[in-house]
């Protein structure tokens, strides 16, 4: 009798414990609705949806890599994620291909490298630059562009594709204010990725090992069950925040991980030093952030890509007059046709 007494009061404990757990929360939460509502008053997610970190899971395009932290994985895939509208996604060997367009061309290939931009993150197989500037050049372009690689990652994987392939011109994007720290990350999702560090008065990237080590030093990522049990939390996700760990566990910075300025020189002398003759840097400023800060961090790229004798293509200019609505319906078809212009004399 005695034994069911505490079992009784232990379970009504727990309820009214869960019962306070779940009214501070759905205040919380109500508090974040009000205090956001300028910008997104019509945002009921707060309230209707589970997950409070809002991860994006679409990225199971992606395997492990032990020289690059991670790249593309070959195979179909039709995300019919939020925002990706059925977009469909064509890996073969190590890099995104366009299935419904061969160029007739004989010269040798062009290689773009970088970011999600690149690769073409929302968009179908036909629909990423790179895809597009092939159909205008009628000549092979391959896409090996990787969803949240940094500049220095992107060179990393270029010297790894040159490996079984001749290029005659590489194009490494860089996006201003997007690309250039995530060099300083030792993960992107569940993966390891290399993180340009200073070591020893000199600048290097870390290898696989060494960023597997720094991740398991945090306890958040390192033990990612602790914090999914609570993943339905705001209140949660606002602790587990200051752990970084923000539901995929994308921004744990290395502890001697280098300045944006010297991944900015150190990535860029990668990029000089492939053994391709025609080398450019494009230089992408997206139209939310055109200002002040972006143009000097543009120009910083040229003048690093001056000094190691790399070419350079800042479409800023030309992007920055045009309307609004005519970039946000086709961007890239208007980014390729500046590209094509460009290079057109360059001749690679």
């Amino acid at each position: 009798m005695l034994h069911l007494d505490v079992c009784k009061t232990c379970l009504i404990m727990f309820t009214a414990i869960c019962g306070l757990l779940l009214s501070v929360e759905l205040v919380y939460r109500a508090w974040l609705y009000l205090h956001n509502c300028d910008p997104a008053c019509y945002n009921i997610a707060l309230f209707a949806k589970l997950d409070a970190f809002n991860r994006d899971t679409i990225y199971r395009f992606l395997a492990r890599d032990p020289d690059v932290g991670y790249s593309l994985a070959d195979g179909t895939l039709v995300v019919d994620e939020p925002g990706w509208n059925g977009a469909r996604i064509t890996i073969h060997q190590g890099v995104r291909v366009n299935p419904d367009f061969t160029p007739t061309s004989g010269r040798h290939p062009i290689l773009a490298i970088g970011g999600s931009f690149v690769f073409g993150d929302k968009v179908s197989d036909d629909e990423t630059w790179p895809a597009i500037l092939e159909r205008r050049l009628n000549r092979r372009v391959v896409n090996g562009g990787v969803s949240g690689y940094g500049p220095v990652q992107a060179v990393l994987h270029a010297e790894k594709l040159l490996k079984s392939q001749a290029y005659s011109l590489v194009i490494l994007s860089i996006v201003v204010f997007v690309d250039l720290p995530r060099d300083r990350y030792v993960n992107f999702l569940r993966f390891h990725r290399p993180a340009v560090i200073r070591d020893d008065w000199r600048l290097r990237h870390t290898t696989f090992e060494e960023s597997g080590k720094v991740i398991s030093e945090n306890f958040a990522c390192a033990h990612p069950w602790v914090p999914e049990m609570f993943s339905w939390s705001h209140m949660a996700k606002r602790f587990f925040l200051r752990f970084g760990y923000d539901g995929r566990c994308t921004n744990i910075t290395h502890p001697r991980a280098a300045t944006v300025d010297e991944i900015r020189e150190f990535a860029i002398e990668r990029m000089a030093a492939l053994p391709v003759n025609n080398k450019v840097i494009l230089v992408h400023i997206p139209r939310h952030v055109f200002g002040g800060f972006s143009i000097e961090e543009a120009r910083k790229i040229a003048d690093a890509a001056g000094r190691h004798g790399v070419r350079v293509i800042d479409v800023y200019n030309d992007l920055k007059n045009k309307p609004l609505l005519e970039i946000l319906k086709s961007e890239n078809e208007v980014l390729t046709d500046l590209i094509v212009r460009k290079i057109a004399a360059m001749a690679p």
